[in-house]
């Protein structure tokens, strides 16, 4: 009864066989042109399950048969959905490539491998007229949630572009960090993504309001978090989202993201104020010819820093020298108006001087310190010849001492009276 038959046996075995190859040798995936397409890469793909470990899975995807991927497909994985995502709008006139992701599982350290075909077709309706923007407080991986991203499409759907409400999709996601911006200073905060949003209807009124509000910011490369806030910013306040209302464009048909990939020339027919902020490969530095580099002259600063030196030290010089010079011959004029007699006289008593300071310092030679020989005599009056002590002087220098310090005695003088004769 529950029993299968060999032809429903062969009939399953017929299905599964082929379900199973395309499975472990390759994926389909259709995208089309100037749309993103967002590729989750989940360890259901390798046939892995998740046993709630972070960091299990690590993914490498590239081209088939190539290092890299291509410069329109970016990956980013997701530690809070534990998922890669594989995302990008593919450019006009591209064709079907294929991918190969390399899956390692890190508590085994087994590797497998599959293959992604990637199929590119063309937008039967692609957009006309886009809306450029950046939300401060997100990263591009918060915009691959479904219910985040239709928030903020509602708002342009249901407020402000009631037009676009049929053919509303996103034609770029990017990271604000990846295009060239720094990373916030506090690492719970977003990096900032930066997408455009495009539909076929034209503008309404209030998109055109709004860009005129915030055009005067346009000369600023990026504005700092709340640094200005629009009539508009309740909409996006209320539904979480911090909006950089220094790169809100609107963007038309004829700089839409049928550019974005390609780098704009200066001979383009596309406004300054109009062209998309640093997207795809529009910021490639190009290295300027020499004919484009400027010539600089230094003269102007050699003059400022050695000429004027040098002339204001010629010129102090030149002032000093006169003085000395103008000194000098005042000198020679005094002398020669000076009396003969008075320079015998001043001769004279410089040469008295010199004399009494050369006999002053020969005294002082001859006549050692007083205090030595106050040492030595009282160290001869209270040595004894049964001292232990060694002596320090001798009688020699004790008389020679006395000699020159000691005072004379006063003459003597004898008695005053007579003597009596018995």
């Amino acid at each position: 009864m529950y029993g299968v038959t060999l032809p429903t046996k062969k009939l399953l075995f017929s299905f599964i066989v082929p379900f199973q190859w395309f499975w472990n040798f390759g994926i389909a995936e259709n995208v089309h042109m100037t749309k993103v397409f967002i590729l989750p890469i989940e360890p259901g793909m390798f046939n892995w399950t998740l046993q709630g470990v972070s960091h299990q899975f690590s993914y490498r995807p590239s081209l088939l048969n190539a290092p890299d991927l291509p410069p329109w497909i970016h990956y980013v994985y997701s530690d809070r959905h534990q998922t890669g995502f594989l995302y990008g709008v593919p450019p006009q006139q591209h064709g079907d490539l294929e991918l190969e992701i390399v899956g390692l599982n890190r508590d085994n350290y087994e590797t497998r491998r599959r293959v992604v075909q990637i199929n590119v077709q063309e937008k039967p309706d692609p957009a006309k007229y886009e809306v450029q923007m950046k939300v401060d407080n997100l990263n591009v991986e918060d915009m691959f949630d479904s219910y985040r991203l239709n928030r903020l499409l509602d708002i342009f759907r249901c407020e402000l572009w009631r037009e676009s409400e049929g053919d509303l999709y996103v034609t770029f996601l990017a990271s604000a960090v990846h295009l060239g911006a720094r990373h916030p200073l506090r690492p719970n905060e977003g990096e900032g993504v930066v997408l455009r949003i495009g539909s076929t209807a034209e503008f309404s009124t209030a998109l055109v309001k709004l860009q005129d509000e915030v055009k005067p910011l346009w000369r600023l490369n990026s504005c700092p978090r709340d640094f200005k806030r629009t009539t508009e910013e309740r909409l996006f306040r209320d539904k979480g989202f911090v909006l950089d209302w220094c790169a809100f464009r609107l963007v038309e048909a004829s700089s839409s993201s049928l550019h974005q990939h390609f780098p704009i020339g200066p001979d383009s027919e596309v406004s300054v104020d109009q062209r998309p902020l640093s997207l795809g490969h529009e910021d490639l530095w190009t290295r300027p010819s020499k004919s484009q580099v400027p010539q600089r002259s230094y003269v102007r600063e050699f003059v400022y820093t050695i000429m004027i030196p040098m002339l204001v030290m010629i010129i102090l010089v030149l002032i000093l020298s006169l003085i000395l010079c103008f000194h000098h011959e005042g000198i020679s004029k005094r002398n020669k108006e000076t009396p003969a007699v008075q320079m015998v006289q001043y001769t004279a008593v410089h040469r008295a001087t010199n004399t009494l300071r050369s006999l002053s310092s020969q005294r002082r030679v001859l006549n050692p310190p007083s205090d030595q020989c106050s040492t030595t005599v009282s160290r001869s009056h209270t040595a004894s010849p049964n001292s232990s002590l060694p002596r320090t002087s001798t009688p020699r220098m004790s008389m020679e001492c006395n000699t020159y310090y000691r005072p004379n005695p006063p003459p003597y003088a004898g008695p005053t009276h007579s003597r009596a004769d018995f």
